[in-house]
């Protein structure tokens, strides 16, 4: 009877042994296939965020791009009419120091008894 029950202890043993083994295989083939899993669900995520970040740079890019054509544009904008002020300025100057010079030339004729048509002469 000893025999038997040490038999049937070794035997319980044996078993009990290999479904440790076996349920410890399974187990790492479970954790094996879910590591699996929460990688490519982590290259996802990284190939997601990976096209975000390619399009916010493009999109910032553009905007960019946008912004420097359209300072470029008004500073042309600008400097044009900053130009187009400027000669218009120099005729005024222009004829206020013709005007000056006629008025000199009266003021001298006058005085010096010459004849003041010569100053409305154009040279």
């Amino acid at each position: 009877m000893k025999t038997k029950t040490i038999a049937l202890a070794l035997l319980l043993s044996v078993l009990g042994v290999t479904a440790c083994s076996d349920s410890k295989e399974e187990s790492a083939e479970e954790v094996k296939e879910e590591m699996m899993v929460e990688m490519e669900d982590a290259s996802d995520t990284t190939a997601d965020s990976y096209e975000d970040a390619k399009e916010s740079a493009s999109d910032a890019w553009d905007e960019t791009t946008d912004s420097a054509s359209d300072a470029y544009e008004d500073g042309k904008d600008k400097a044009s009419e900053m130009m187009e002020e400027g000669a218009e300025k120099t005729e005024e100057l222009k004829g206020a120091a013709a005007e000056k010079v006629r008025e000199a030339c009266i003021k001298m004729k006058k005085q010096m008894g010459g004849d003041v048509s010569e100053c409305d002469k154009n040279d």
